[in-house]
């Protein structure tokens, strides 16, 4: 019998089926995803040794794991979307990457299964953004990321976080409180892509997901993205690019500076695995 959890995921995997095709016109091109991906990225980096392997978890058509893997690192990247993969499988035999980079569709939930199809262990696993944000079974993603890494190695973590400066100071001067609505934490309707397709969200600030993931992993840094600007979306924000470029500067000085580390739209979270 269907669980409420099964259901759940099946409606998520619909919602990103049905944006596949137009991802990387939409999101994957948009400054919010400039602006974060490449703070995950430059972490992940910095994180793993040259040539290192890599697990991206929530890969969506495999921007970052295509771009990780063309600068010589080898990458697994999952996701529940069996769109996703095919357009990211499809991206890696057009650049000739497949000995770099394979993928398989699996919940974060699910990841433990890449031991027994003779992944691991990784070096440095990472996923964002938001992935973890629409895996209701935490418990059993940690126990799966637990197995995979090796001992010391990194997990990064992207979050869509329930407090959010400028929706909870300036937002309401435009008589706009989602950011308010946030601050529940679960079953929050999010917008996904760039257009009105919805999912449910859970939402976690740095300290409620820090506590999941130990004993067994350490918070070692936190910091917030976008915590003075809202993620542009559509074309009259993208037309309105001069206001992050010109903000930009000060979210560098701020975002791993507390408060402001806990109040950005997103938080990247490094955790390190204990011995």
């Amino acid at each position: 019998m269907e669980t409420e959890k099964d259901a759940y995921y099946a409606r998520v995997q619909a919602a990103y089926d049905r944006i596949a095709p137009l991802y990387d016109v939409s999101v994957g091109k948009s400054a919010v995803s400039r602006r974060a991906k490449q703070l995950a990225i430059r972490t992940v980096k910095a994180l793993t040794p040259s040539g290192g392997l890599l697990l991206d978890i929530g890969c969506y058509t495999g921007i970052e794991a295509l771009l990780l893997a063309q600068q010589g690192f080898h990458v697994v990247g999952v996701d529940l979307s069996p769109a996703m993969i095919q357009i990211a499988e499809s991206k890696a035999k057009k650049r000739r990457l497949q000995k770099h980079v394979d993928f398989e569709v699996l919940r974060a939930s699910e990841i433990g299964a890449l031991l027994q199809r003779g992944y691991g262990p990784f070096d440095t696993a990472y996923s964002v953004y938001g992935t973890l944000n629409l895996e209701p079974r935490i418990e059993d993603f940690k126990a799966g990321v637990l197995t995979l890494l090796r001992q010391g190695g990194n997990f990064v973590c992207g979050l869509l976080n329930p407090t959010v400066l400028y929706e909870l100071v300036a937002a309401p001067l435009l008589l706009k409180f989602h950011g308010y609505r946030k601050l529940a934490k679960s079953r929050l309707q999010t917008r996904i892509g760039l257009g009105s397709e919805t999912v449910e969200t859970f939402l976690y600030t740095p300290k409620d997901f820090s506590n999941l993931m130990e004993p067994e992993f350490r918070l070692t840094d936190v910091r917030g993205v976008h915590v003075l600007y809202p993620p542009p979306r559509g074309t009259r924000a993208s037309s309105l690019w001069w206001i992050p470029r010109a903000l930009d500067p000060l979210e560098l000085l701020l975002e791993d500076k507390f408060p402001f580390s806990h109040l950005g739209f997103f938080t990247l979270l490094t955790f390190a695995r204990r011995g």
